[in-house]
């Protein structure tokens, strides 16, 4: 066999292996296709069409196409997030007047993008407020009386009243236990309230419908964070401990108003359980637990008076964990708390540049009080 009919042979075998990988590619290629039409097809059909359930959806200013497919998913209206995501893009459907909508698992996507667009609501937001983290009670009420018609007196006294705070745990019993209901702490629902925007569609909103939907607002937040974890563990004299929620979101409230970069956030709960860890227990000290104890404000500066106070929420003078929570806290911070890297740090400092420097002993700690 010469030369030539060989190199003729192997371009015939080239040519022959090329176009079966062209077709198997093209097969698969038609086969996704189907596929993904097929899905898209039943996807794109309502939920049940013979339903006359009408089911209320809020919308607030700030929900994005993400959040409102996954609220629309998850009550039934529709039956798929993601699918429902990229047709409202592909339409070029983004933003949407804020208030109460009434869908239906009757509707097709088609029918609840429209609506979308439209901007066809049930009912429009009458009252509307943002609730930013770290924020305290005192601060929330100001807040409320600034946007409703509830003073902020009446609102401080409602939160209170222990009458009312013992009704909310029926509703969540394992959420608030009698933890807030300490005799040293100054309000139960203190770091539950959390932070978010609230719209209400009627004008005289009730201090119940407003903490109701706080209270909510946790549950489904930091509440899911703690709990989808399987709670908080750590180890204090040789014995492993399991954080309540009450102290998890008391852990994560000091957090929130010491640190500002999510890396210190973690660092410096690991820095806090160290102490707590470490026997004997060493004092927390945070000043921001100062500060709510003696209802000073962030540009006051803190006296040696203020640093002795006896109140149960000072960790200068008591150690562990303060009495309850000092305001409430963000996502990130949340999820900073729950899982803490593994460090040897017990002191930190501030630079005069403002960068967080973390210390295991007193020796490095000197050293960078110094730079």
């Amino acid at each position: 066999m010469g030369k030539n009919s060989i190199y003729k042979d192997a371009r015939l075998l080239s040519k022959y292996i090329s176009l079966t990988i062209i077709s198997i590619l093209f097969l698969l290629f038609l086969l996704i296709t189907i596929v993904g039409l097929i899905v898209v097809g039943v996807n794109v059909r309502p939920v049940n069409a013979d339903s006359n359930e009408q089911i209320i959806v809020n919308v607030n200013p700030n929900t994005n196409i993400e959040s409102l497919s996954h609220q629309l998913s998850d009550k039934k209206i529709i039956r798929n997030a993601t699918i429902f995501k990229y047709y409202l893009k592909l339409n070029n459907i983004s933003s949407f007047q804020a208030g109460e909508y009434k869908f239906s698992p009757s509707m097709s996507p088609k029918e609840i993008a429209k609506s979308l667009e439209s901007g066809k609501v049930f009912q429009k937001t009458a009252v509307q407020f943002e609730i930013r983290e770290g924020s305290n009670i005192e601060l929330i009420a100001g807040i409320i009386e600034e946007n409703t018609s509830i003073t902020r007196e009446n609102f401080l006294k409602k939160m209170r009243d222990q009458d009312y705070i013992k009704e909310l745990q029926k509703k969540y019993p394992k959420m608030l236990t009698d933890e807030v209901l300490n005799k040293d702490i100054r309000y139960p629902l203190e770091g539950y309230l959390a932070p978010s925007t609230y719209q209400f569609s009627n004008n005289d909103v009730s201090i119940d419908e407003l903490t109701k939907a706080m209270l909510k607002e946790t549950y489904n937040s930091t509440y899911k964070v703690y709990n989808d974890n399987g709670g908080f563990k750590y180890r204090a004299n040789y014995e492993e401990k399991k954080i309540t929620f009450h102290e998890y979101l008391t852990l994560s409230s000091i957090v929130e108003l010491e640190m500002k970069k999510i890396t210190d956030k973690s660092r410096y709960v690991s820095l806090l359980l160290n102490r707590i860890e470490n026997n004997p227990q060493i004092a927390l000290n945070s000043d921001e637990t100062v500060r709510y104890a003696t209802k000073k404000e962030p540009n006051e500066t803190l006296t040696d008076a203020d640093y002795k106070n006896n109140s149960k929420y000072n960790t200068y003078e008591y150690k562990g964990f303060p009495v309850g929570p000092i305001s409430n806290v963000s996502d990130e911070t949340a999820s900073s708390t729950i899982n803490p890297p593994d460090t040897e740090y017990y002191y930190y400092t501030i630079t005069k540049s403002g960068k967080i420097l973390f210390a295991e002993t007193l020796k490095e700690q000197e050293k960078n009080r110094e730079k």
